[in-house]
């Protein structure tokens, strides 16, 4: 079980990257929590949906 998922962002140029959510079933919604926006990083927080 999941509650909730927390992602740090960190542009570096590596080519074509990873798709992160193309393996969630189709019926789990997610919601932003918080976004912490800084110069080194994008720290993103959300939580499913129920």
């Amino acid at each position: 079980m999941l509650d909730e998922l927390q992602i740090h962002l960190i542009p570096v140029p590596l080519g074509c990257g990873r798709r992160l959510f193309d393996v969630l079933p189709s019926n789990i919604e997610l919601e932003i929590v918080r976004v912490i926006d800084t110069p080194e990083a994008t720290h993103i927080r959300y939580r499913v949906r129920r």
